[in-house]
C-alpha cells in the first residue's frame, strides 16, 4: 500500500515544481513559496540530505547532514493524510520541513517552520500546486543506512 501511495504521489506532482536538487538525487520535497519567488527543496544524494531555501538562482540557505543524523518523524500509517517531517539544525536555529498528501482530496502540501531555540520565528507554506513530493524517501534512506524506527520511543536507532 505504501508503494502505491508513493507512486501515485510522484505521478501526480512530477511536473508541478522545479527542483534545486541535482539530477542524480532523490527529491523529498520541492516547491515554491512567496508566490514563486523562492524555492524550498530537500534532496537525498548518497548518504547526505540537503535543505535549500531561497531564490532558484542562488539559495539563501543550504544545510546538509547525513541521512543517519537527520531528525525525521515518519508517517505513523493512520489518518487521511500521509505526512512526514524532518528537522535540520544550524546553531540556535532549526528548520522543520514538513510534507503531506491528502489521500481523499489528492492534494500535496508542505512547508518549513523555523525555530530559534524553542520559539517559532517563521513559517512558510508551499505555494498551492507547486509541491513535488518523494514521501518515504527519508525513511527508506534511513533503513538502507541500517536504522529502524521505534514507534514507542519515537526515535530512529540501529537495527
Amino acid at each position: 500500500m505504501r508503494l502505491f501511495y508513493a507512486t501515485a504521489i510522484c505521478a501526480v506532482t512530477a511536473s508541478q515544481a522545479l527542483a534545486l536538487c541535482a539530477p542524480e538525487s532523490t527529491i523529498v520535497l520541492s516547491c515554491t513559496t512567496n508566490g514563486g519567488t523562492d524555492h524550498l527543496d530537500v534532496c537525498i544524494s548518497g548518504d547526505s540530505v540537503t535543505y535549500r531555501y531561497g531564490p532558484e538562482s542562488a539559495p539563501d540557505l543550504t544545510l546538509t547532514t547525513t541521512v543517519a543524523r537527520l531528525e525525521h518523524q515518519p508517517w505513523p500509517g493512520i489518518g487521511r493524510a500521509i505526512w512526514e517531517a524532518a528537522t535540520f539544525r544550524n546553531g540556535a536555529f532549526s528548520y522543520e520541513v514538513y510534507s503531506s498528501y491528502d489521500k481523499f482530496d489528492q492534494i500535496s502540501d508542505g512547508g518549513v517552520t523555523v525555530y530559534q531555540q524553542d520559539n517559532e520565528v517563521a513559517s512558510l507554506a508551499c505555494d498551492a500546486g507547486s509541491v513535488k513530493l518523494g514521501l518515504f524517501a527519508i525513511g527508506d534512506a534511513k533503513e538502507a543506512a541500517g536504522q529502524c524506527w521505534d514507534p514507542e520511543a519515537q526515535i530512529w536507532g540501529q537495527c
